[in-house]
């Protein structure tokens, strides 16, 4: 990866998540697979994502009702089997407060038995310290800004997540380093699977 990117700061963090969205194909898989474990039926789900995208459009195209949040973000309508919060998404949330209030908000769209995925970045500390990409890094804050871009991306270490998602009422289901059961490692993805 470049470590001089061209373009807006949300051009920079989208190259930053690129590995995390790198895999659409197992990111639809997976997330039709939990949708269909919740509902116990296969492609009946209802999924919420956030911003739409390729993902979305797959699972639409395999016959879940996908949907996104409404204006305001405030649950309107009947309740989803799963909400996908993708490529790091809650890191864009500069302080710890704002982030526990989207978890809130995306548990709140979720009908009883329904599932949170989450998918991050695992903390790097020691990588981020020499990768040519980061220009600042806290680790009291739990930030670091990315080149070019001139406001930090704070960062959650999974068990920090998982008290967010237990403040909203949910339970760690599981937790991988990708959408095919890899083990989680430092820098590398995790995604996360919270049950109501």
């Amino acid at each position: 990866m470049p470590t001089d990117i061209a373009g807006s700061p949300a051009g920079v963090l989208d190259a930053w998540s690129a590995p995390l969205v790198a895999d659409q194909v197992g990111a639809e898989e997976f997330l039709g697979g939990v949708a269909d474990l919740v509902t116990r039926g296969r492609g009946t789900g209802r999924v919420l994502v956030p911003g739409g995208g390729p993902v979305a459009d797959a699972l639409a195209g395999r016959g879940y009702a996908v949907t996104a949040p409404p204006p305001g973000g405030r649950p309107s309508g009947p309740r989803v089997d799963v909400v996908f919060s993708g490529a790091d998404e809650l890191s864009r949330f500069p302080v710890q407060r704002d982030q526990t209030r989207a978890v809130r908000r995306l548990a709140a769209f979720l009908r009883p038995g329904g599932a949170l995925v989450v998918q991050g970045r695992h903390p790097d500390p020691v990588g981020w310290a020499a990768d040519p990409r980061v220009t600042r890094h806290d680790a009291t804050r739990q930030t670091l800004v990315p080149a070019d871009v001139r406001f930090p991306v704070r960062y959650l270490w999974p068990a920090e997540l998982d008290l967010m998602a237990e403040l909203a009422d949910l339970a760690l289901d599981g937790r991988w380093g990708g959408w095919c059961g890899e083990p989680v490692r430092d820098g590398g993805p995790v995604v996360s699977v919270y049950r109501s």
